[in-house]
């Protein structure tokens, strides 16, 4: 076994016996998700979205749109948490990894190894726990914008986990997909075209494709998940660099 597949092993042990992470992956998608679809009014109610590539309001059950917003958001918020306590405990375990021998690179695909595959595991619970009250027209594609918004949100969480300790950052990635999220790309909640500055949070792109796979039957968002991605790629290429400094100087 390689040093990589060794210090992968290390991480994923490690995350299996963070208790508040596995409880929240057990708990928070089932009681979120949940009970938003059980709580939620069935009335329908506009959404603006794309249709036939022009932008027009359609009408949609408000639980299905609950769906669509409630989902992205139990994932982002668990993913970013992951990536905040992995950048944190990374201080502590991957200096001595250093010490022994391992280059910053091995130690950085390991880590980035667990969060993807974390963000696997979260992304298919969520989904999962939705299908059972609602099923998006366009699964797959859903899916795939879920699983951008989700690893950005996660190297967004290496990101504060190296600038905050753990009770600052762990409020802020609690904060962040919920204003982002749940309220900036909300489709109940902005009815008109975006703040230019709304369209600068991570969940801009990939909650738009979500609205439209979810609620219409034709992708009119391609280019909204090409965005994304590269939005994904940008944030990815600063929390190396910032990984990498770390490794180097811990």
């Amino acid at each position: 076994m390689n040093r990589t597949a060794t210090a992968f092993g290390i991480g994923l042990r490690e995350h299996a016996r963070n208790y508040v992470l596995v409880a929240l992956l057990v708990v928070l998608p089932v009681s979120f998700i949940t009970l938003a679809f059980a709580v939620t009014q069935d009335v329908q109610m506009p959404v603006r979205t794309l249709v036939d590539g022009e932008t027009t309001t359609v009408m949609r059950g408000m639980p299905e749109v609950h769906g669509v917003i409630m989902t992205p958001i139990t994932s982002s918020f668990i993913v970013g948490l992951a990536g905040l306590f992995l950048m944190r405990e990374a201080r502590d375990t991957d200096g001595r990894l250093a010490v022994v021998g391992y280059r910053a690179r091995q130690v950085i695909a390991a880590r980035f190894g667990v969060l993807a595959v974390i963000t696997l595991v979260v992304v298919a619970v969520s989904v999962g726990v939705m299908l059972i009250d609602f099923q998006p027209e366009q699964l797959w594609w859903f899916v795939a914008a879920m699983l951008v918004l989700s690893v950005t949100y996660g190297l967004i969480g290496m990101l504060v986990g190296a600038v905050f300790n753990r009770l600052a950052g762990l409020w802020i990635m609690l904060i962040l997909p919920m204003i982002d999220i749940g309220l900036f790309q909300d489709p109940l909640f902005v009815q008109s075209e975006p703040e230019w500055w709304m369209k600068l949070f991570p969940g801009y792109h990939p909650v738009r494709v979500m609205v439209d796979t979810g609620l219409t039957t034709d992708l009119d968002t391609a280019a909204s998940l090409g965005w994304g991605a590269g939005y994904l790629l940008v944030v990815g290429l600063l929390a190396v660099w910032v990984y990498y400094r770390g490794t180097r100087t811990t």
